[in-house]
């Protein structure tokens, strides 16, 4: 039996769920999860809000995830020089991700405890 092929995706998740535990997480308590997929040559997220926000704070949610692909993307440029990496992505937001969609779990309680019990656990006490 033969080994799934990982994908680039599969490779770039545990990163981008690290950057997303260092900055997002934090920022934005009324998010009950984010979770993300790769289709059409970019990543689409799905923000599951535990309560309705306004624009002003979908903007900055906006903002900061886009900042963390950014990174990403110099990320990518530093480990193949001469490159340029464009990492282009969609937000969508709902009270519960679609099913069946393909989505991948990116950020939720589950993936915080997991991450910070190996690598930050004085943040357990805290949360987020």
């Amino acid at each position: 039996m033969t080994k799934p092929q990982r994908t680039t995706f599969d490779e770039l998740l545990p990163g981008m769920q690290h950057a997303f535990f260092e900055t997002v997480w934090p920022a934005f308590r009324w998010i009950k999860s984010i979770w993300i997929k790769e289709s059409d040559g970019q990543f689409h997220l799905f923000v599951e809000a535990t309560t309705a926000q306004d624009d002003k704070e979908w903007n900055d949610f906006d903002y900061l995830a886009g900042e963390v692909f950014r990174a990403v993307e110099r990320l990518l440029d530093e480990l193949a020089p001469n490159s340029k990496h464009k990492i282009k992505h969609t937000i969508q937001h709902g009270p519960s991700v679609p099913k069946d969609r393909g989505y991948r779990e990116l950020m939720s309680d589950r993936v915080f405890k997991a991450i910070a019990k190996k690598h930050a656990p004085w943040r357990l006490e805290g949360g987020r």
